[in-house]
């Protein structure tokens, strides 16, 4: 059965979005500025950038597949990535922006045995990598009993 993870919001989603519509809405109020269509224009760019950003937050997730691939959807704008299970050599968890001991952004990077690198956050990160491991070593008891037979 495929297992399901979704995407945490990040401290930088909700960041850039308030900075997207503060300049959004300056543009908005302040039209006698410049020409009207370049204030158009770069109203029109904001906001299809927020469209776009609202739309990675909400259809971002992760899909641990029971033939050991784990599926990297990041919305409807993004291409989706996939990535061999077996072919994970480890899984570190970056904490960064610290307050009061506490990190305000965690995220994990997986790292493939060719050297490239994938950024999850999943919500709940510890049963992702639990689920990870299972499936890894389900994976290889089975090409162990298969070798065996």
């Amino acid at each position: 059965m495929n297992r399901q993870f979704h995407a945490k919001i990040s401290l930088r989603h909700y960041t850039l979005l308030a900075a997207l519509l503060s300049v959004a809405l300056y543009f908005t109020w302040h039209t006698e500025l410049l020409a009207r269509q370049w204030i158009g224009m770069v109203l029109g760019i904001v906001l299809v950038l927020m469209v776009v950003l609202v739309e990675k937050i909400i259809n971002t997730h992760y899909t641990v597949t029971t033939d050991t691939l784990l599926l990297i959807h990041e919305g409807r704008f993004a291409k989706d990535k996939t990535v061999d299970i077996l072919s994970i050599d480890r899984i570190d968890r970056i904490n960064r922006l610290r307050l009061l001991g506490k990190p305000l952004i965690t995220y994990l990077i997986i790292v493939m045995t060719d050297g490239t690198e994938h950024c999850v956050m999943p919500k709940n990160e510890e049963d992702f990598i639990k689920c990870i491991a299972q499936r890894r070593t389900q994976k290889e008891k089975q090409a162990l009993d298969d070798c065996n037979d």
